[in-house]
């Protein structure tokens, strides 16, 4: 059974705030592509954000880059290619003494399972948990259309 949505939003913001904390303290992350990255921006974090896609590299060799990373946290997508880069590049970074963080990951991954599939939704899921989290009398009101009648 699914936690009510406030639960759910509670625990969302945690985690992004989460993720905002250990960025602001270097860690690196890593993420698939530009609107991962542009998402993440939105939700309030900063710091170091690489997007692995967009480097043109393998994964191997994106990591190599990685050397000089104290900390770094993989934020993948939830879908079996972002599963497979997570994994993948955790056990590459982790070869390189880099220590990687794949646990925010699988926190969001869990809490979000069924509703997105990439970081890129973030933003849209945080918004939906905002409404459904609100109390009933709180929404806003139906606009009616030019006839009368509503949207």
């Amino acid at each position: 059974m699914r936690a009510p949505p406030k639960v759910r939003l509670e625990r969302f913001q945690k985690l992004i705030e989460r993720i905002s904390f250990e960025s602001q303290r270097g860690s690196v992350i890593v993420v698939e592509g530009l609107r991962d990255r542009e998402s993440l921006r939105r939700l309030g974090v900063s710091g170091t954000i690489l997007c692995l896609q967009n480097s043109r590299m393998n994964a191997i060799r994106f990591a190599e880059q990685l050397n000089d990373a104290q900390d770094v946290i993989v934020l993948t997508d939830f879908d079996r290619q972002g599963v497979f880069l997570a994994k993948n590049l955790t056990r590459i970074l982790n070869s390189q003494r880099v220590r990687t963080n794949l646990i925010l990951w699988r926190d969001l991954r869990r809490l979000t399972k069924s509703d997105i599939r990439s970081i890129e939704e973030l933003p849209k899921l945080h918004q939906r948990l905002q409404t459904d989290s609100l109390p009933i009398h709180e929404f806003p009101a139906k606009r009616l259309r030019h006839d009368g009648r509503r949207h």
